[in-house]
């Protein structure tokens, strides 16, 4: 039993360092960059902040303010902005998005672009929608 649940566990690892979504990101807004790691996990992919940047310098201190519940006070690194989203062909749709700077979540649909240097963020209520371009991270 043991030796099938880390084969298991072998093949997940072997399928998400495949997958074209995960990996290391910089999501830049102004002089804010934040590094985000995406990972799939019991076949969902999330993301979480690494860090923080404000002016190129890491901002230890930031924290998620504005959000609820949970993740009310907690430091921006690592904190889980993506979650449950699962594979819709090239796409990973179904799940949600945390803002941090607004304390907000949005329903999130995310695609992998240009070879898999560039994830395209789409946080979406009603029939408003937004899309950022994170760029990998090296």
């Amino acid at each position: 039993m043991v030796k099938l649940s880390l084969i298991a566990l072998g093949l997940a690892g072997l399928l998400s360092a495949d997958e074209p979504a995960t990996g290391l990101w910089r999501n830049t807004d102004g002089d804010k960059a934040t590094i985000v790691k995406t990972s799939v996990e019991g076949g969902k992919l999330t993301a979480t902040i690494v860090k923080v940047l404000r002016g190129g310098v890491e901002d230890k201190a930031a924290k998620c303010d504005k959000c609820q519940g949970a993740e009310a006070g907690k430091s921006m690194a690592g904190l889980e902005i993506i979650r449950d989203l699962t594979k819709q062909g090239a796409k990973w749709d179904g799940g949600t998005i945390l803002d941090p700077d607004t304390g907000k979540t949005y329903k999130c649909r995310v695609e992998p672009q240009d070879g898999g240097k560039k994830l395209a963020v789409r946080g979406s209520v009603a029939f408003l929608s937004k899309t950022q371009t994170w760029v990998r991270e090296n």
